[in-house]
């Protein structure tokens, strides 16, 4: 089987010059076509919701109405699409808004005056599902991750809704206390310390902001929780940001297994800012998509300080271990009129439209903290789509007027032949050469016949035809020069 060399990292690289990592082409389509509905209280929000792909064709959009204005009030809500663009919104019996039925899921157990959102779903290999939400009861101390399971997806029974599998600093259980001392103790205008039953080092353990996202590997047979992890800040630390919601945390990105969806593995660090970021660099989730032989972050990227949100690009092969080779806006959040001038938020995952990935996400132009930025008159926010080519996500281009170089690690050859994927506008050449560096007879640099254009299946011919073939399975490596032109991947 053929294997596609990706240069996230230059694990697979011997040596390049000239040539650093861009971000590949991403298209904004504007505003998605989501039939918005009275029920959902003039804020629908997709942030942290669930696509989930049905078996015989079609989607499901698991994601919150929102109260525009008034009281916090929040409903986990259905949509529904056959192909992936248009959404209608069924009503579903379990809830009234202004005397009409409406898509909202209320769990057993809940009624619809209780707060509920970001709904994480998966259809299970056998059929079943599973979902995890936020319930949001502030008033009675319940803060909490709440899991559910359901036969058809849409009626839902939560498990044990008195033992919180993963909790906000706000539930009783770690205080009542939002940011600073509910991270280490106990706030002392707690409310509900009577009701604990938790150890408090146990509680402390299962620590969350919300925006989480949750996914099932078939592989392990356990489920993986990519988490806000929240770190008190000192005022020495110089990190205090006093305009933010939060000014005495850093966010960071966490990630937990478990073999049940109930009981969670101590959490494991992945994500935090370096030196190599900005002083007021946090990150507020991660959703993760697999593509090949690696695992696509999209990351939060928040610029706390200027209160925006970003949606970066980071890269894995196996889930534990990040590079962050970007660290910038992968979608453009456009200029000042644009709706989704400062924040983009996604869902759990892109949509298949076969040769390119679409991106539902919420944009905004409002800062974090709510506050309108300056010329900005009005405030704007709507679910909207991006697409993106497969297999695009970040290439590697020379700088204007000079000649890239790059030189694979040896590897055996397992493709019928060479092929790259690369937008040439000027030249690309390669040379075949032996386990020993020797560039082989017939396949030398000058020898190749130059790629330009544009397509994801290059074939690496040299003069008279020919091709990498003879060399299948056999030891080999590559020196590839390009000039004017991306490099997105090799298929070796």
């Amino acid at each position: 089987m053929s294997r596609r060399v990706f240069f996230y990292d230059d694990l697979d690289v011997e040596a390049r010059q000239n040539l650093h990592l861009a971000y590949g082409p991403v298209t904004k389509l504007g505003v998605a076509d989501l039939a918005e509905r009275e029920c959902d209280q003039g804020r629908p929000n997709c942030f942290c919701g669930s696509i989930v792909p049905m078996p015989g064709g079609g989607y499901r959009l698991y994601y919150a109405s929102i109260a525009a204005e008034g009281p916090s009030n929040m409903k986990l809500a259905l949509a529904e699409s056959e192909d992936g663009l248009r959404w209608t919104k069924p009503d579903l019996g379990q809830a009234e808004f202004n005397g009409r039925d409406t898509n909202w899921i209320i769990p057993e157990g809940f009624t619809p005056e209780q707060s509920m959102t970001q709904a994480q779903v998966i259809l299970m290999p056998d059929g079943s599902w599973r979902m995890w939400f936020w319930w949001h009861g502030h008033g009675i101390g319940r803060v909490r991750y709440v899991a559910a399971e359901s036969e058809d997806g849409i009626r839902w029974r939560p498990i044990d809704l008195d033992m919180p599998h993963i909790m906000h600093p706000s539930d009783l259980e770690l205080g009542q206390n939002a940011w600073v001392a509910g991270l280490t103790e106990a706030s002392s205008e707690d409310r509900f310390a009577d009701q604990r039953t938790l150890d408090w080092t146990e509680a402390k353990r299962l620590r969350s902001n919300d925006a989480n996202y949750v996914y099932y590997n078939e592989r392990t047979r356990c489920f993986e929780l990519y988490q806000v992890w929240l770190m008190p800040v000192e005022e020495s630390s110089h990190r205090v940001t006093p305009h933010d919601n939060a000014p005495h945390v850093l966010r960071t990105i966490a990630r937990r297994e478990s073999p049940d969806g109930i009981a969670w593995s101590d959490p494991e660090m992945l994500i935090m800012a370096d030196e190599h970021d900005p002083l007021h660099q946090e990150f507020y989730h991660m959703a993760v998509h697999r593509e090949h032989d690696w695992a696509v972050g999209l990351l939060g990227h928040y610029r706390c300080w200027e209160q925006t949100m970003d949606l970066e690009l980071c890269f894995s092969r196996d889930t534990h271990h990040w590079v962050r080779p970007l660290r910038g806006g992968w979608v453009p959040r456009g200029t000042i009129d644009e709706i989704g001038y400062m924040f983009i938020y996604p869902t759990n995952r892109f949509i298949d439209m076969g040769e390119k990935w679409l991106l539902l996400y919420n944009g905004g132009n409002t800062k974090h903290n709510r506050q309108l930025p300056e010329g900005v008159a009005e405030v704007r926010r709507a679910e909207m789509v991006a697409e993106a080519p497969k297999g695009r996500f970040a290439g590697l281009r020379p700088p204007e007027r000079t000649i890239g170089r790059l030189t694979l690690k040896r590897f055996n050859q397992s493709a019928p032949a060479i092929t790259v994927d690369a937008d040439i506008r000027g030249r690309l050449q390669a040379e075949l050469r032996d386990p020993y560096g020797r560039p082989l007879p017939g396949f030398e640099l000058n020898s190749c016949i130059p790629v330009t254009g544009d397509s994801s299946r290059h074939l690496l011919t040299w003069e008279g035809g020919k091709t990498s073939a003879e060399y299948r399975y056999d030891v080999v490596a590559l020196r590839i020069e390009i000039e004017d032109g991306v490099l997105y991947s090799v298929e070796t």
